[in-house]
């Protein structure tokens, strides 16, 4: 079975983790993540306030919504 991830956005305003995508797969993950990024190239980093990462699905994050 192939692992699964998931894009998530952090919000840097309410400070909290929010699911973007389904879990898919790497390839997918990634694809999402350039779209959102513009290929990396914004929102990638705390320092941008809100910004995209991509996690294993299975990873539970400590600030998310309800």
């Amino acid at each position: 079975m192939s692992e699964k991830y998931i894009v998530r956005l952090y919000d840097g305003f309410d400070r909290l983790w929010i699911d973007i995508s389904k879990p898919v797969l790497l390839t997918d993950a990634e694809k999402i993540w350039n779209e959102r990024t513009d290929y990396g190239t914004k929102k990638t980093s705390f320092d941008d306030i809100d910004y995209y990462k991509i996690f294993p699905a299975e990873t539970k994050m400590l600030r998310r919504p309800k």
